[in-house]
């Protein structure tokens, strides 16, 4: 029997929850965490004009860049991650993640080659993958079943913010420094404009990141006293995935219907993001500054609504006895969004495109929080650290990775490419939305049934545990 499988008798029951202030007070500052996480992931994406003529990249490279060399190592290294999670201190495991992230993130600036940026991209997928698994593990042990979408959505509106901020600080960087081609900093010397702003955005998070140690590291709730032996974390972390996957074989229909719905859906929420700015700047012949001023005020409005109406709405279902909550909410989402996306990505008017891209945006928005409530109400607490990183290690890979290249390949290959300007982008990026989120909607609702069978069970067996 493995180190995973031993587990004392039941464990007496445990403290109420934290007050409500402490339960927010952390909340937030991993939301701001979040924010500099997705800040320094998206900024490359408000300067693909000036990296690609720089290091000689096409759409495709780019997307690479964007997508797999991000994708594939937040998935990968978040399985590790998902273990560190479940086993140790989460706080430093959160704080070793910002340290790295920002560094590579400054590294980004260095690049003068595709390999050099793409390996600098791989550190910053390494050291975001920490955030996710951790943060929602303590954040499910704060606040209960009931409030537990609405405290998931704030922390990601760190996400939304974080995104906007992309734009509206990236752009307003970008502005500055691109007055001269070059510029000299102290201890780099003379770089690219669009390098410095790899510095300017990754070299505070070193600072940033000792705010985790200000945040209490809560009680694991409903957790099993699992005998470990010292030294054994690399046999037990195995032991953890293969815990996960016999969970999830017992619970088959759920984790099918969860993993392909919202991963089809990661396709569009991560994959369209990446080409925002340059179907704007083809399009419309817009500046990275004017950009970056609108899309990024149109991200965080949008964002910040909907998750807000999104998480109060589905927490409010859930005390209705709706267990099938996250699944029917972001259905309705998915379906919602189709023709937004789609009326959005195909107009000539930039009023009409950021209008209706608003509205897309906004019901798209709570992804993060309901996929991950979801996972959280029907995991046990000694496997969440492990399942959403599983999970990220699927979504992550079919949206960050897949997402940005299926809108590139269906731009450059099916729609003429660079020679059609922006229209060849707006039609890739209709085109996944109109076939990914109608089929996302459809597993989810099919998924329902299933839903509520597991999480009923889970609250069960959370009772006699506790």
């Amino acid at each position: 029997m493995s180190a995973l499988e031993s587990a004392s008798p039941a464990a007496p029951a445990q403290a109420a929850y934290p007050s409500s202030a402490v339960g927010w007070y952390a909340t937030g500052v991993l939301a701001l965490l979040y924010w500099l996480s997705v800040l320094d992931r998206f900024i490359i994406g408000l300067m693909v004009d000036p990296i690609k003529r720089d290091l000689g990249l096409t759409d495709l490279q780019f997307g690479v860049l964007h997508g797999s060399a991000f994708a594939i190592t937040f998935s990968v290294v978040g399985l590790l991650a998902g273990a560190m999670a479940d086993r140790f201190n989460r706080r430093w495991v959160i704080y070793a993640g910002v340290m790295i992230w920002s560094a590579a993130t400054a590294a980004c600036g260095f690049a003068a080659s595709f390999w050099h940026m793409l390996f600098a991209r791989v550190g910053v997928g390494a050291g975001e993958a920490t955030l996710n698994p951790c943060a929602t593990s303590m954040i499910t042990d704060l606040f209960p079943r009931q409030r537990l979408t609405t405290a998931l959505a704030v922390y990601a509106m760190g996400s939304t913010v974080g995104s906007g901020c992309a734009y509206l600080f990236g752009g307003l960087i970008v502005s500055l420094v691109s007055k001269s081609d070059t510029l000299v900093l102290p201890l780099v010397g003379e770089v690219r404009s669009w390098q410095a702003t790899f510095f300017i955005v990754g070299v505070p998070g070193a600072l940033l990141s000792l705010l985790i140690f200000a945040v209490p590291e809560p009680l694991r709730r409903g957790r099993r006293a699992l005998q470990r032996r010292a030294g054994a974390f690399w046999r037990d972390a195995v032991g953890y995935y293969v815990a996960m996957l016999r969970f999830i074989r017992g619970r088959g229909r759920f984790f099918a219907y969860h993993y392909a719905g919202f991963g089809l859906a990661a396709m569009i929420v991560t994959g369209s993001g990446t080409w925002y700015p340059a179907y704007m700047g083809r399009s419309f012949g817009w500046k990275a500054d004017r950009i970056g001023l609108y899309l990024g005020i149109t991200l965080v409005l949008s964002g910040i609504v909907g998750k807000l109406i999104g998480g109060l709405a589905v927490d409010a279902m859930y005390r209705r006895g709706r267990r099938d909550a996250q699944f029917r909410w972001y259905a309705a989402a998915l379906l919602l969004a189709t023709p937004a996306g789609v009326i959005a990505f195909t107009s000539s008017s930039p009023w009409l495109f950021l209008g209706f891209i608003w509205l897309f945006l906004a019901v798209l928005s709570p992804f993060v929080a309901c996929a991950n409530a979801a996972l959280n109400l029907v995991t046990p607490n000694e496997l969440r650290g492990t399942g959403v990183a599983f999970f990220n290690a699927t979504a992550g890979l079919i949206g960050a990775d897949v997402g940005p290249i299926l809108i590139a390949a269906l731009s450059d290959k099916v729609f003429g490419g660079a020679a059609n300007g922006g229209r060849s982008i707006g039609l890739g990026l209709a085109t996944a939305v109109a076939i990914c989120c109608p089929l996302a909607a459809a597993l989810l609702f099919l998924g329902m049934k299933a839903m509520r069978q597991a999480v009923m069970q889970s609250e069960a067996e959370e009772c006699s545990v506790n």
